[in-house]
């Protein structure tokens, strides 16, 4: 549940620490005190988009951050999968946005993806505003609510991989069934791009060995000249004594003198050693810098021929051999499953139509689930809309083939109503007012409290259009929620549903130093009195107002 949320310099909240209650916690306070505010910088942490415009005005940075405890295991699983290991059932998410326009996310102090966060967030709370109210009109929204309550989330995992590959299954066969004439294009393209690197014949490599030998034919004249320098000072010259010749004698010299020279021996050792490795590096010039020919020229028109040749394939089909035949071999599986297209468009649809077999075996089940669920869902919600004042409603949940496969399976799902004796069963958008609408959220979300685990639930102004009795029956059906264990937090302008809080939060604004600031604060008895008698009666409280603000708040804590 959410324990603490902190809101700093976010429009006309300055500073601010928001603890709501373990049970049902309402907000009241006058119109444009700031109750929005608090439900975008929610928001914020659930991973919506940081507008600049959230920023309080001459601010460089607001910061927006959310305590929760007592997570569940789903939660601590999935934080766990995201690499994210929660400590004594708690996390702290936070977001700052800046000036800039920037935005960052961190879950417990460490930066992690929007994505991320969203994911997290998504499984501690529940935001039910008047969006989410509106999104009941949209028929492709009533697939998910009969889904939660259905418990069919392993099929449709099956189904949604099957229909992914059902999809690429497709994408293939397509493109094998090109036109005829496009495809004879493609065949001989490819067969051109074979011969053209096959007849180069590159190798790993190679490029590197051509350019250096090239630089030693370019340079022969000078390689040969030090090449021969370097073999007769180090090793042989017919004209005089080389390092190896004088080391040598050297040695002997030392020889002559062992018993009289100390380490005479150790001497006359390093001396040949030295002589054998100048005589390496003697040998070593010599053969590296041996052109091998008697016309240098002549090779490195070879030499440069290859190199061109090997460049132009780089320009075509990579920037290295390696790459280059890499477009070979892929060219050749190309061109192998063009030439065999028919015969690999009988074993793609072979493959497609068993990838269909599977999944309308599995769809099926998935409408029996569906079905089945919804005529429970159905008689859950009708009793919930007719203990909230609409006894005469009839709710019916319609699961009809869809005729073909979607993403979700081949159902199509509508919720219809009837919400007066006689009238025929419709979509909600045809006959739902908003206080109607409002109702059927309520109602989804109590029949659907033991299906869902969310920890906290907000409902921003779920009162609206409801006002009286009804609103008195909203406030008991909010507070039956918080009795799973689930914390409710709901902004409302109904003194009824005021009454009936477990917490009592006020947001007021005042102007601090020129500014005006927004403030929350939790209301004592006697300041629950008096709030609850401005909702009643207005701006000018009343001893009547008073007087029924008591007898509300009286009548909901003895029940």
């Amino acid at each position: 549940m959410l324990t603490e949320l902190y809101i700093n310099h976010i429009a006309i909240i300055k500073n601010e620490r928001i603890r709501p209650g373990k049970a049902l916690t309402v907000l009241t306070g006058e119109t444009g005190a700031g109750k929005s505010i608090i439900i975008d910088s929610i928001g914020l942490i659930m991973g919506e988009r940081a507008y600049r415009e959230l920023l309080r005005t001459g601010e460089e940075k607001a910061t927006v951050s959310a305590f929760f405890s007592d997570i569940g295991d789903d939660v601590r699983q999935a934080a766990g999968a995201l690499g994210i290991e929660p400590e004594d059932g708690t996390l702290l998410l936070q977001r700052d946005i800046t000036a800039g326009g920037g935005s960052t996310a961190r879950i417990d102090g460490r930066a992690v993806p929007l994505s991320v966060m969203r994911e997290i967030a998504g499984r501690l709370i529940g935001i039910h505003g008047q969006h989410a109210t509106r999104l009941l009109l949209e028929e492709d929204s009533c697939l998910p609510f009969l889904d939660a309550f259905a418990d069919c989330a392993a099929e449709k995992t099956s189904y949604a991989e099957l229909y992914h590959a059902a999809a690429e299954a497709k994408r293939r066969l397509s493109a094998v069934m090109r036109d005829e004439q496009e495809k004879t294009r493609a065949i001989e393209l490819l067969k051109y791009q074979i011969r053209d690197i096959d007849a180069v014949k590159p190798r790993e490599g190679e490029e590197e060995e051509l350019k250096a030998k090239r630089a030693k034919l370019q340079n022969a004249e000078k390689v040969a000249k030090h090449a021969k320098l370097i073999y007769r000072a180090l090793y042989r010259n017919e004209k005089g004594l080389s390092a190896c010749d004088l080391i040598e004698k050297a040695a002997e010299a030392i020889d002559e003198l062992d018993g009289m020279l100390t380490d005479a021996g150790v001497f006359s050792e390093t001396l040949t050693d030295f002589r054998y490795r100048i005589e390496d590096i003697a040998e070593t010039v010599r053969r590296e810098c041996d052109i091998g020919v008697k016309n240098p020229s002549e090779l490195l028109d070879k030499i440069e021929t290859r190199l061109d040749n090997l460049q132009k394939l780089r320009k075509k089909y990579g920037s290295s051999a390696e790459e280059i035949l890499a477009y070979r071999n892929n060219a050749e599986k190309r061109l192998r499953e063009l030439e065999g297209a028919d015969e690999l468009a009988e074993d793609l649809e072979n493959e497609l139509a068993e990838i269909q077999k599977q999944m309308k075996e599995i769809a099926a089940g998935i409408t029996e689930k569906r079905r089945s669920a919804a005529a429970c869902l159905e008689r859950k919600i009708t009793e919930e809309l007719r203990f909230l004042d609409m006894e005469n409603v009839r709710f019916h949940i319609d699961v009809s083939p869809l005729g073909d496969f979607s993403p979700e399976g081949m159902d199509k799902v509508s919720f219809l109503v009837s919400a007066n004796p006689g009238e025929p069963l419709l979509p909600l958008s045809k006959v739902a007012s908003g206080g109607e609408l409002s109702r059927m959220m309520l109602a989804l979300k109590c029949a659907l409290s033991d299906k869902e685990h969310t920890g906290t639930l907000i409902f921003d102004e779920i009162d609206t259009g409801i006002s009286g009795r009804t609103s008195h029956k909203i406030g008991v059906k909010l507070h039956e929620v918080t009795e799973g264990g689930t914390q409710v937090i709901c902004v409302t302008h109904s003194p009824q549903i005021a009454a009936i809080a477990d917490t009592h939060l006020f947001v007021s604004k005042a102007e601090r130093d020129g500014r005006t600031e927004s403030s929350v604060r939790e209301l004592t008895r006697q300041e629950r009195e008096a709030e609850i008698a401005r909702i009643i009666g207005g701006a000018h409280v009343t001893e009547q107002s008073l007087a029924a603000a008591r007898e509300l708040l009286d009548a909901a804590h003895t029940e």
